[in-house]
């Protein structure tokens, strides 16, 4: 090969580098599996929530990868499942989230699974205890393992998180400003913000 096409063929490496490495720098990617802390925007209770209720929460440190591009953003998601405590049942919040919306205003599509939330069980006789909940992925990982004898229950069961009483007696509540912490069931690639 000649300087002349050597010259040439580092000339159109550059040219392609330079825009994949520009596009790898304003884009965050988060892996599956990666955490977002989040803190509730209201409260759910399973004793007034309905089916087709939406929620929101703030996502809180620490950030995914220590990256501050999260700071601030809103998680959307709607309730899918609601059981009242009651007679022979316990109470059960089954929960989606649809949404994440960077400060800057873009939203992305959000693939997660609730792991764990700060719930209160509320008595009937107005007693509360503070307990933390596993998602339903974990549930799906062991049906999908024992029974199946597949790998897919994490996705089965990865549809939001379920929240479910231990006391037929009491409603289960997640209340405003409750820490949750999301799982992610698919990577998520968010643009990052100017200034960060």
């Amino acid at each position: 090969m000649s300087f002349r096409n050597r010259l040439a063929a580092v000339a159109m490496a550059a040219l392609f580098a330079a825009p994949v490495a520009a596009l790898a720098q304003s884009t965050v990617t988060l892996s599956e599996g990666s955490q977002i802390h989040a803190q509730m925007q209201g409260t759910l209770d399973s004793g007034t929530a309905y089916t087709g209720e939406r929620f929101t929460a703030t996502v809180v440190p620490p950030y995914p990868n220590n990256d501050s591009t999260f700071a601030g953003a809103t998680i959307y998601g709607d309730v899918i499942k609601v059981v009242q405590a009651g007679q022979g049942r316990n109470a059960e919040l089954q929960l989606a989230f649809q949404t994440i919306r960077l400060q800057n205003g873009a939203s992305y599509p959000l693939n997660a699974q609730m792991t764990a939330a700060q719930t209160k069980q509320q008595l009937r006789n107005g007693g509360h205890v503070a307990l933390t909940t596993i998602g339903g992925m974990i549930a799906g990982n062991i049906i999908g393992k024992t029974i199946f004898h597949t790998g897919v229950g994490g996705l089965a069961g990865a549809v939001g998180g379920f929240l479910v009483g231990y006391n037929k007696k009491s409603n289960v509540t997640l209340p405003y400003g409750s820490q949750i912490t999301l799982t992610l069931t698919r990577p998520l690639i968010v643009r990052r913000q100017p200034g960060y």
